[in-house]
Order: C-alpha cells, then sequence, then structure tokens
C-alpha cells in the first residue's frame, strides 16, 4: 500500500465509465473486486492496464478476515469498510452512506449515469450491513451521513467529530 489514498469500486462498470477522469486527476490507488471486465464490445478489457488491483470477493455475512479476500455485502460500500478493516482500521468513519432515494434521486450526488443505478436495493444493503458486527472484528463503525437510513451503526455529527480529532 505504497499510496496513502485508495478509491474502491465494486462495479466494474462504474470504472469503465470514469477511468478517463480517474486517470487524469487521481493518483491514488485503485482497487475492486469485479472480474466481469467486458466492454460493450464484447472485449476483454485487463483492469490492471489501468492500475486497479482486483481482490477476491464471497457471498458471505460480517467482514472476511481473510487478506485480499471481500465479502460482497451487494455493494461497494459494504466491500470498502471490509478493506478498511483488512489493512489494520480501528474505527471506519462512514460518509456518504445515505441508502435511501433523494426524492427521485438514489444517491446523494444524484443518479450514475445509464445502466449504473441498475441493483441500486437499499434494503437488501440495509440487511447485509446488519451482519456486520464490530464488536466481533475489535473495530468501531460510526456513520457520520448527512442523511442516512443506515441505522446498524452509531450514528454522529460529523461535524462533531472532525472537530474532535
Amino acid at each position: 500500500m505504497a499510496s496513502s489514498t485508495h478509491l474502491y469500486a465494486a462495479d466494474y462498470r462504474w470504472y469503465t465509465h470514469h477511468i478517463a477522469d480517474i486517470t487524469r486527476d487521481y493518483d491514488g490507488a485503485l482497487w475492486t473486486q469485479s472480474t466481469g471486465w467486458i466492454k460493450n464490445t464484447n472485449e476483454v478489457v485487463d483492469p490492471g492496464q489501468w492500475g486497479i488491483k482486483v481482490l477476491d470477493s464471497v457471498d458471505q455475512p460480517g467482514l472476511s478476515r481473510e487478506q485480499g479476500v471481500l465479502h460482497r455485502g451487494g455493494n461497494s460500500g459494504y466491500q470498502a469498510i471490509n478493506l478498511a478493516y483488512l489493512w489494520g482500521a480501528t474505527r471506519i468513519i462512514l460518509i456518504g452512506y445515505d441508502m435511501m432515494m433523494n426524492g427521485t434521486q438514489r444517491h446523494w450526488f444524484g443518479d450514475h449515469p445509464g445502466t449504473l443505478n441498475a441493483g441500486s436495493n437499499y434494503h437488501d444493503f440495509g440487511q447485509a450491513y446488519k451482519t456486520i458486527k464490530p464488536e466481533d472484528y475489535g473495530i468501531e463503525i460510526w456513520n457520520c451521513s448527512r442523511r442516512t437510513a443506515l441505522d446498524c451503526f452509531p450514528i454522529y455529527d460529523l461535524d462533531e467529530v472532525l472537530e474532535s480529532i
């Protein structure tokens, strides 16, 4: 982990849509668990050509304790928590984990373009997060999202947390 910044996205479609901006503006490490790297032309894309490191993943509840293997939880936020835990984080602060519609938008920043919103099932996501029991892993998970439906972790005000550190 030479870089101090890391970008994690579960879905190869997200990377293929944003890779031009990422490679132009970002110099941190890139990660995914997605193995479905096929362009619209059915050409197989090697994520390594963009410097993206691919981790193994499995559908299991809770967090993986095995280095290099993530539990999926159905979304990248869940997987990013698992990755932070595997890298030794003891307190994980969640920001932007809204897990609910904002009017007609699926995310705090608006909708993803095209079919990238397909599969955004907040009920299922919420159920998956409930399988993470931070005390079982010796960690704390604080939800500092400004608006959130994710209530399985303590909710804190981000401004107060930032003032205290």
